[in-house]
């Protein structure tokens, strides 16, 4: 039940956020991705210059186009390989149910992480063990693959993958390693640790070419990890406040019966 609860009230409020900042950053991006802005080019036969709006195919399908029919072969095509969510409230609940999941996914992270730990929690240690997590998840992660938009150049999937999840791992054994341990050893194994990846260094394209301005995907790294602190924030003392109320609480009354 901590962990149901956590997970709707968490995916509901991120929901909230993204739909202020992210989304339209997103949507705008994807303006840039689909070519639907208005390419300027010139006729060299008539020397007359104009704009023409690609409709989502690139310029040089756009250049090839030669009648009718073959816009709407490319249009049936692209329609055919891939589907998305129809804009407005269909998009929306996609992403709301999207967020649930994710976020009863890793409040259960946590709630494993309190069971185990055998400590009492509350909403403010929560909190701690959120901003923990948004440092595993997301803050080490971005530091060598920020956010990105649609459009952008990236490296392969999986070799961003793999380093994706070998940062989480370490990051998370370090983080363990710092909060547990009181000797200098482990300490210093996990500040090693922590650092690692990032020596090592996330993977990047050997060119960067992109359409979308580099303006857009500064405010939409910013309000990622924004959202994604906050997400972490009320996920974290959501999570501690249930655990403290449905499982501490709840579990004292067997206790004083056993004795």
């Amino acid at each position: 039940m901590t962990v149901l609860l956590t997970g709707f009230i968490a995916g509901i409020l991120v929901t909230g956020a993204q739909m202020l900042r992210v989304t339209p950053l997103i949507l705008q991006a994807e303006t840039y991705e689909l070519g639907e802005l208005a390419v300027q080019h010139t006729h060299a036969a008539s020397g007359i210059t104009h704009q023409h709006n690609l409709n989502g195919v690139t310029l040089d399908i756009h250049l090839q186009i030669n009648d009718v029919h073959d816009i709407q072969t490319v249009a049936s095509t692209d329609s055919e390989q891939s589907w998305t969510p129809a804009e407005g409230i269909e998009r929306t609940f996609y992403t709301l149910v999207s967020n649930i999941i994710t976020a009863i996914s890793f409040s259960l992270m946590l709630v494993a992480v309190f069971l185990l730990r055998g400590k009492p929690v509350n909403y403010v240690s929560g909190m701690l063990w959120g901003a923990a997590g948004f440092a595993v998840f997301s803050g080490s992660t971005a530091l060598g693959l920020p956010p990105e938009l649609p459009g952008m150049t990236a490296a392969a999937l999986e070799s961003r993958q793999i380093w994706w999840i070998g940062t989480v791992i370490a990051t998370a054994t370090g983080i363990g390693l710092l909060t547990e341990s009181k000797t200098l050893l482990p300490k210093f194994i996990a500040a090693v640790l922590i650092a690692a990846p990032h020596v090592i260094g996330a993977p990047h394209p050997h060119l960067f070419e992109s359409n979308v301005p580099a303006e857009l995907s500064a405010q939409f790294a910013v309000a990622s990890l924004l959202t994604s602190v906050f997400f972490w924030m009320v996920l974290g003392a959501v999570s501690g406040y249930f655990y403290q109320k449905l499982v501490l609480e709840s579990s004292r009354p067997l206790e004083t019966v056993t004795v």
